[in-house]
């Protein structure tokens, strides 16, 4: 029997299925060009804030909770090339030489002065002298702040001193800043910078008080620095972008394989083979205390983390072929 093609008519289903494989056919090749386009261009994602370090206009407690210091991985493709160590110095080289009215009552004890600050300084260099106010009260009192032309942001300081500087945190830039010291809850001595652009005035954040700085908005924390090591070198670096600190960290393997002179006093403990987790071996006692001078060791490995970028846990062999982890005390 012959079928009379012509004449037959195709089922609905059939011609749907068809459609929609011609679809499917056209919307692959689409799909496999735009992957093959997003093959030729690097994309790069930033993570998101671990912290925060934002800009208050107002209060210094509100600033606290919204701040935002942002954590990059370091990046080869980036066009900013990384800075070099060499151009960093110690922060009070970028202090103006300007010295404010401090007055306290000195019969009070340390901890229970409150410091009444004056002076006049041109912040947004619009030719015109800015009025600066402060007064600072220690752990945490009420009613400590800093007021530039009648604009006030609170403060909490924890142990001032009254130290209360001028400093140009970015030589690029139309500003100088107000840094307040703060000795800190357990010998923690950091500044706060505060800037202001003839409108507002803002909370920038802190940073230790023995950071490097290289007078261009870069800053190196002394965290971040082989701090016993020569030469030095450091695992993160950090600038203000938009009111906001962000850290980026810094490619450290680069140095390990090489030979550094230590000297200081640090803590040893003997270990044939690199530890998987350095803090099961960690120590804090005088067994393990050495006393280094210019002693050469050779640099095994950092042990060290991404989100966590401080420079203190190393891998070492000494020159008698010792290996073993080496750490030095910084802080509690």
């Amino acid at each position: 029997m012959f079928i009379n093609c012509k004449s037959r008519k195709k089922p609905k289903s059939f011609s749907l299925i068809l459609c929609l494989f011609l679809l499917c056919l056209l919307s692959g090749c689409g799909l496999r060009k735009a992957a093959n386009q997003a093959d030729g261009n690097q994309i790069t994602l930033s993570p998101e804030p671990t912290n925060t370090m934002g800009v208050s206009d107002r209060t210094e407690e509100a600033d606290t909770n919204n701040k935002v210091v942002t954590i990059e991985p370091s990046d080869t493709s980036n066009a900013t090339e990384d800075p070099k160590i060499e151009d960093f110095s110690e922060m009070d080289k970028y202090f103006k030489d300007y010295t404010f009215d401090v007055s306290y009552d000195e019969k009070l004890a340390f901890y229970q002065r409150t410091f009444s600050i004056q002076g006049a300084f041109d912040l947004n260099r619009d030719g015109e002298a800015d009025r600066i106010n402060a007064v600072l009260k220690a752990n945490y009192e009420e009613g400590s702040y800093i007021e530039v032309n009648g604009i006030k942001v609170t403060l909490d300081p924890f142990n001032p001193s009254g130290e209360i500087q001028i400093i140009d945190l970015d030589s690029k830039d139309s500003y100088v800043e107000v840094a307040i010291f703060d000795e800190g809850p357990s010998g923690d001595p950091n500044f706060k910078f505060f800037q202001y652009d003839g409108k507002e005035l803002y909370s920038l954040g802190s940073i230790d008080r023995y950071a490097l700085m290289d007078g261009q908005g870069k800053f190196i924390s002394w965290f971040h620095l082989t701090n016993y090591f020569k030469p030095q070198f450091f695992s993160a670096w950090g600038e203000f972008k938009n009111k906001e600190y962000v850290i980026t960290n810094h490619d450290v393997e680069q140095y390990i394989g090489k030979t550094y002179e230590v000297d200081g006093s640090g803590y040893f403990v003997p270990l044939d083979k690199n530890p998987e987790n350095f803090f099961d071996h960690t120590v804090w006692d005088l067994e393990t205390l050495r006393e280094f001078k210019e002693t050469k060791i050779k640099l095994l490995d950092i042990h060290i983390e991404p989100e966590d970028r401080t420079l203190n846990w190393f891998y070492v062999e000494l020159p008698d072929g010792e290996r073993g982890l080496l750490y030095f005390w910084i802080g509690d």
